[in-house]
């Protein structure tokens, strides 16, 4: 029996524009998408029928979940009707704006893919994770790049590996739809910010988050969250997603550490970008 196990990283967002409403009822972006080493583990065997155990509840069926999803899609693609038992070791939080379960499910494809003899390159692999989720095409990668379009549109960029980065969770949970439609983007794009140029000179005041203030109306938290992180040696903090998980950026593991010890009311996840 093939049996299979990889770690699913997480991602954070530099900068998060909504640029604007399209006609297909999504939005254009303009973000970076960067991996960070915070991880749920995944391990995959063939089976006599599609099972899921997790450490977590999800409140919805197997069915609906997207590792399932993900390991039906493959099979419809390929042409065969294998089965998995699919084990996933949930270490991201959930609906946090880091992006776990479309990591999961871009991993079970390449893990499935590589479990098959690796039929299809990671090209066809990102056409199918659209199909799953917007930003799934760039779990398939897992490298740092400007997202536009629905976010995949992947512009493949150089970015400084190994920042400690300290990401806090309020244990708030942040309807995305809501969140979209608070913002009431019409057909006229935005301008796009520099996140990137903005970053690497360190004009940090440059980069929001365009979910954030929405996410501050409704939960004051997330805002002494980002003033707790500034206030004790982050260089930059930022809502990262739709929320409500809030990282900061440390030049050192000690400053980060310090800073954790002040947010002992929160999750707290000791990471690097990868």
């Amino acid at each position: 029996m093939k049996t299979l196990t990889k770690n699913a990283n997480a991602k954070i967002n530099i900068g998060l524009q909504v640029l604007n409403k399209r006609s297909d009822n999504f939005h254009n972006i303009n973000s970076i998408f960067v991996p960070i080493s915070l991880s749920d583990v995944i391990t995959i065997s063939e089976n006599n029928q599609f099972e899921l155990r997790s450490n977590v509840k999800f409140n919805i069926t197997d069915d609906e979940n997207l590792v399932i999803k993900a390991a039906k899609k493959f099979n419809e693609s390929l042409g065969i009707s294998k089965a998995y038992r699919i084990k996933l070791q949930k270490e991201i939080p959930m609906q946090a704006g880091l992006g776990g379960g479309s990591a999961d499910a871009a991993v079970v494809l390449k893990m499935l893919n590589e479990m098959n003899g690796n039929p299809f390159s990671n090209e066809y692999l990102a056409k199918l994770a659209l199909e799953l989720g917007s930003d799934v095409p760039f779990f398939i990668y897992n490298k740092p790049v400007i997202a536009r379009g629905r976010g995949e549109i992947l512009q493949f960029i150089n970015f400084r590996r190994d920042i400690h980065i300290l990401v806090v969770f309020p244990n708030i949970n942040i309807s995305t739809k809501e969140a979209y439609e608070a913002l009431h983007r019409t057909k006229e794009p935005l301008q796009e910010i520099d996140f990137y140029s903005a970053f690497h000179t360190g004009q940090y005041h440059l980069i929001r988050n365009d979910f954030e203030q929405y996410a501050i109306e409704k939960h004051k938290e997330i805002r002494q969250i980002k003033d707790i992180l500034y206030e004790n040696g982050s260089f930059f903090a930022l809502m990262s997603g739709s929320g409500s998980a809030v990282y900061g950026m440390f030049n050192s593991l000690e400053e980060m550490a310090k800073t954790a010890e002040k947010l002992d009311t929160y999750k707290t996840y000791f990471c690097k970008t990868i």
